[in-house]
């Protein structure tokens, strides 16, 4: 399945308004319920907790390939927010993207 990016400024600052997060193994997700299939995906990593763009990146793309692997049966926009203060392997992000947006493998 193809994931898509969230560009959208105005999308992407409701998400981080809205109040309703799914929260686990410090990973946030927020989405809305759109009809946008595929749905878009936009992956934060906070520059605080990461100050090397090295690493920042390495969540990213760890992230996003853990999306592109799982199968997603919902519509919509979400935005992912990595929380954790290490770096998980990607089994574990897997894991826990598929906990939290509650489909199968």
């Amino acid at each position: 399945m193809r994931i898509r990016s969230l560009k959208n400024k105005k999308i992407i600052d409701q998400l981080f308004k809205s109040k309703v997060f799914v929260v686990q193994n410090e990973i946030l997700v927020s989405g809305d319920n759109g009809k946008e299939n595929p749905p878009f995906f936009c992956v934060f990593v906070p520059k605080k907790k990461f100050s090397r763009a090295v690493d920042r990146n390495k969540i990213r793309r760890r992230v996003k390939a853990a999306l592109h692997n799982i199968n997603i049966k919902a519509n919509g926009n979400y935005l992912v927010v990595y929380k954790s203060l290490n770096i998980m392997p990607y089994k574990e992000i897997e894991k826990t993207l598929t906990d939290i947006l509650n489909v199968s493998s």
